[in-house]
């Protein structure tokens, strides 16, 4: 009788994993959102624990100035550079075309892509109602991600509110023999997902420099947006900067065969010092990650989770370390 129980008590176990599997996989796209949001809210935790360690001021205060201070920065930013960045933003999707036109004629390409272009055309001649689906389906996945970021934000905020009170309701889903080592662990993880975020952003800031002014000298058109097109890009590793390099080639081969040499040689030289020199820095002081590691774990959540899986790989990952080390400290 006791056996029995047994096997039916470990079924019952089972189903309740496979259930709670299932139901986390049909809401995986709402459960990064909210991995999204604590990304934010760890950043600005951190940024809100300085102004208290320097001013004195209470955390909930603190908190507030850092959201001041950072939408301050972003109007201020919007408002001295906004111009120029849309400008070169406009002049570098007017450029583009062109670009691929002489792209097409400097590698002998026109006539085998005017083929293809025509052969899928005759395959699939659009319909009034396959155009209002592809409408439809544009505007749908621009108001997702519209929404995305709103609850990426706001979440972030609450998250950032009350710290201790989610760490608690966390931590009061383990057994209570279990929950001091619980609490231990989503420290750790913090701390881990904190010194990534440290390290990634001055990351994305050099580069976005080193890319945006050495696409200024060698005069390449937009080179401010393409410079921070490559910082923004920086965030996900070996694809952001492939991503970041092919609209600076197209722009480049407008000015000359000259000036694409150098770009790429510039984007090639910008990511061995990224990868060389500022990465082993800021691995021995703030996050390690393995490269192999990091590649495969691009593609595998790339390819499970889609884009936003793709976006979340490297913190995705720093999380799947934290949780598999029983240190507590930033090193992976």
């Amino acid at each position: 009788m006791l056996s029995d129980w047994s096997v039916a008590r470990a079924a019952a176990i089972a189903c309740a994993v496979i259930a709670l599997f299932l139901a986390a996989w049909a809401i995986s796209d709402v459960l990064l959102l909210a991995f999204a949001a604590i990304l934010v809210a760890i950043g600005l935790h951190g940024l809100a624990g300085a102004v208290t360690r320097y001013t004195g001021c209470p955390p909930r205060a603190a908190l507030a100035v850092v959201c001041l201070l950072v939408a301050g920065l972003l109007g201020v930013v919007a408002y001295l550079f906004g111009n120029i960045i849309s400008a070169q933003v406009r002049e570098l999707f007017h450029r583009l075309p062109a670009a691929w036109e002489t792209f097409q004629d400097e590698f002998h390409l026109r006539g085998m892509v005017d083929d293809l272009m025509r052969r899928a055309e005759a395959a699939a001649t659009p319909s009034g109602a396959t155009v209002l689906s592809a409408v439809r389906g544009v505007t749908s996945n621009i108001a997702n991600v519209l929404v995305g970021i709103f609850l990426i934000v706001v979440g972030g905020l609450y998250f950032a509110m009350q710290p201790h009170f989610y760490r608690r309701l966390l931590i009061s889903l383990f057994s209570p023999q279990h929950q001091d080592a619980a609490g231990r662990r989503v420290d750790g993880i913090g701390q881990s997902l904190r010194c990534f975020l440290q390290a990634q952003l001055i990351a994305m800031i050099v580069v976005g420099l080193l890319c945006g002014i050495g696409l200024a000298v060698l005069g390449v058109p937009a080179a401010l947006a393409l410079g921070l097109f490559a910082g923004l890009a920086e965030f996900v590793p070996m694809v952001g900067p492939v991503m970041a390099a092919i609209p600076a080639l197209l722009l480049a081969l407008t000015v000359g065969m000259e000036t694409t040499f150098y770009t790429l040689l510039l984007f090639l030289v910008v990511q061995q010092v990224e990868s060389n020199i500022i990465s082993p820095l800021l691995q021995q002081e703030l996050v390690s990650l393995p490269a192999a590691v990091t590649l495969f774990s691009v593609v595998a959540f790339g390819t499970l989770l889609g884009p936003l899986g793709l976006l979340l790989a490297t913190p995705l990952t720093v999380l799947v370390f934290a949780l598999c080390r029983p240190d507590d400290h930033c090193a992976i």
